[in-house]
């Protein structure tokens, strides 16, 4: 398996550069395409995407590597089995290349894909069969250009917040977890909390995030005792192994602000907390 960017016919399916974010009020800015490109503006969880180098597509197709990418997902590239994997949180879309049948969650949909100089397009109807998506088109405008506002699980503000975290504070890869699996791998309290989401890194990184709003009369106490301990395996962990990493460790952050908690280990963790802060102070 290959990554999508390596595909041999230049399976560029467009980057995920994201312009700034446009309030929730602001309607998506149409801009004139040039001749033969994509006619579309696309606003995905507030934030407008950049589609300058997207070819043009059939009406009502969707460029999905660029949405994967944008909501955190990921592209892969099966050049065995020539079919291409697109993840969206728990779900996956797999278009088979063979005969473009496209695929959500290992049942096939009755919908084809179109593959234009290298980028891979579905109908939006197909984004729509995942929980909690929703595709909203603008009537087109006198030039015939189309906007469409998508949202995803991935709108909700504490959500939002986490990924602002990691972004702001320099955090390597890590594994999104929620309550239950935080609860059973680290012993969490999850009925402390109303909402959490945590980060958690690989073997050689001790990168993490855990955010979360608590629950009414949710022991903190306990929370806290078990982010330090969580803490503290990882200070013993990184005093031996890849020492260069103890230093992060050691400048964690743990705070709880007006019901809403925060730890963090990670590059620049003072950047981490002020996006912390300020997420709060704007509820």
């Amino acid at each position: 398996m290959k990554k999508l960017g390596t595909l041999a016919l230049t399976l560029a399916l467009t980057g995920a550069m994201g312009l700034p974010a446009l309030a929730a009020e602001d309607a998506p800015m149409v801009i004139a395409p040039s001749p033969n490109a994509y006619s579309t503006a696309i606003t995905l969880n507030s934030k407008a995407l950049d589609t300058a180098a997207i070819p043009s597509a059939s009406d009502a197709m969707l460029p999905l590597r660029l949405l994967a990418e944008a909501d955190h997902g990921s592209a892969y590239w099966d050049q065995e089995g020539n079919e291409s994997w697109f993840t969206f949180g728990d779900d996956r879309i797999i278009v088979k290349f063979a005969d473009n049948s496209i695929w959500l969650n290992d049942e096939q949909v009755k919908s084809q894909a179109e593959v234009t100089a290298g980028v891979t397009f579905v109908p939006a109807s197909v984004l729509e069969l995942m929980e909690g998506f929703t595709v909203t088109w603008a009537d087109p405008t006198a030039e015939g250009f189309r906007s469409v506002v998508i949202t995803t699980p991935n709108n909700d503000p504490l959500v939002k917040a986490a990924y602002t975290i990691t972004e702001e504070a320099g955090m390597g890869y890590s594994m999104r977890m929620d309550g239950a699996a935080m609860a059973e791998a680290y012993q969490l309290p999850a009925d402390s909390f109303e909402q959490v989401i945590g980060f958690f890194p690989m073997i050689t990184s001790p990168d993490t995030l855990v955010i979360g709003k608590l629950a009414e009369g949710a022991d903190v106490t306990a929370v806290k005792d078990a982010l330090e301990a969580y803490r503290q395996s990882q200070e013993d962990t990184f005093s031996w192994y890849l020492s260069q990493n103890l230093p992060k460790v050691q400048d964690a952050r743990l705070l709880v602000e007006d019901g809403y908690v925060l730890f963090l280990i990670a590059e620049d963790a003072d950047a981490g907390e002020a996006a912390f802060r300020a997420f709060v102070d704007s509820l």
